[in-house]
């Protein structure tokens, strides 16, 4: 196996992160979109990326495949939530059991420290999933609520675990 290489995304990279994505849309309740995304849809997302601002796109390269992606974005629309970001990291299905997602999530972390920018990275956990929330306590995130039963898919109803992190 190869050294795992972490960088910031690029848009050649936009293809790999679409089938991760819709992976996950398609089979799981662990993102609580509906719809696939298209190729458009993601280079429309990709837009709001900047390597020196608080949204920011990481990828993990491993044997010469993207292994995952990691992201920050904003936690709402609301003027006063900007120095608040929504932190996600999503792996292949064949990649995940590896350490990927954990160094994966603490170089996204480490990047948006460096900016100087960022008080507080929310995770939205659905639950349950123990690996994700594990993971994000390994981090240094604390819960920090509950929204019991807040989304439908997949023929029944889901609650998400709030995750909260003091940055810099």
């Amino acid at each position: 196996m190869n050294q795992l290489n972490i960088r910031f995304g690029r848009e050649e990279d936009l293809e790999a992160i679409r089938e991760i994505h819709n992976y996950f849309v398609r089979e799981t309740s662990v993102t609580f979109e509906m719809e696939e995304a298209s190729m458009e849809n993601r280079r429309i997302w990709f837009e709001q990326f900047d390597e020196t601002g608080i949204h920011q796109l990481l990828v993990a390269e491993q044997d010469d495949c993207l292994a995952g992606y990691s992201a920050s974005l904003r936690f709402h629309e609301r003027p006063a939530y900007a120095p608040s970001v929504m932190t996600s990291v999503y792996l292949h299905p064949d990649q995940t059991g590896k350490g990927i997602g954990r160094e994966l999530y603490r170089a996204l972390l480490e990047s948006l420290e460096k900016t100087g920018k960022v008080h507080r990275a929310y995770g939205l956990v659905v639950i349950p999933n123990p690996a994700s929330e594990r993971l994000h306590k390994k981090l240094g995130f604390r819960e920090a609520g509950l929204l019991e039963e807040a989304g439908f898919k997949l023929g029944r109803y889901h609650s998400v675990r709030i995750y909260e992190r003091l940055m810099g």
